[in-house]
């Protein structure tokens, strides 16, 4: 597990976090993100309880903050059968189509309990691109002898006589 987590800072200019988002809504996302239970797959049990005990904000408090996270700015899903968090786009800034990254993730996504999460988590790693290794150099180039050493140049295999 890491101890540590990156938050970009475009988090704080992203137009849906500083026009949408209270004070509080931006505080318990903010906790969401970088708490000691977060995972590799973004998707963590963790207790009304819990976030109330560490955040120091109420159980109602965090409740009503976590529906509005999940119901209004649709960034979280909450299951309170499972006590179970999902960061929808937890992915997009913490996955890579590393073969080394893939396996613990997989069997993180398959501890899931909400089936509903681990369909979700899935499905996003299905859509991930494992072969990230792109062609870029052309192949229409043209071939130029340089080997006869007459005062012939060629130009796209046709000799020009000066």
């Amino acid at each position: 597990m890491a101890i540590f987590r990156n938050i970009q800072m475009t988090f704080w200019t992203d137009p849906k976090i500083a026009d949408d988002f209270t004070p509080e809504d931006r505080y318990i996302y903010l906790y969401l993100m970088t708490n000691p239970h977060t995972n590799l797959c973004g998707c963590y049990e963790l207790s009304i309880r819990q976030a109330a005990d560490e955040t120091g904000y109420t159980k109602a408090a965090i409740e009503k903050i976590i529906k509005q996270l999940a119901e209004v700015h649709k960034v979280i899903a909450y299951s309170a059968d499972t006590r179970e968090v999902l960061l929808f786009n937890w992915n997009k800034y913490n996955w890579t189509s590393s073969a080394k990254f893939m396996k613990p993730l997989m069997k993180e996504i398959e501890s899931v309990k909400n089936t509903e999460f681990k369909a979700f988590l899935t499905d996003k790693v299905n859509g991930i691109d494992t072969v990230s290794i792109p062609y870029t150099y052309p192949i229409d180039t043209t071939c130029i002898d340089t080997t006869d050493t007459d005062t012939d140049t060629y130009i796209n295999n046709k000799s020009i006589k000066h």
